[in-house]
């Protein structure tokens, strides 16, 4: 996909995922638990998210 008139989505599909998870009220363990990565990555999701 070149060209400039290509964007890049503001968040990753991951990032979505997450998203969607803390809007249902989901704890950071929780989401760790739904979706299989570490609790580093979803605080480093998170950060990206803010």
């Amino acid at each position: 996909m070149k060209g400039s008139d290509q964007t890049k989505p503001l968040l990753t599909n991951r990032e979505r995922e997450v998203f969607g998870l803390l809007v249902q009220d989901k704890t950071t363990k929780q989401i760790v638990g739904q979706l299989f990565i570490s609790e580093k990555t979803v605080r480093n999701h998170i950060s990206n998210l803010l």
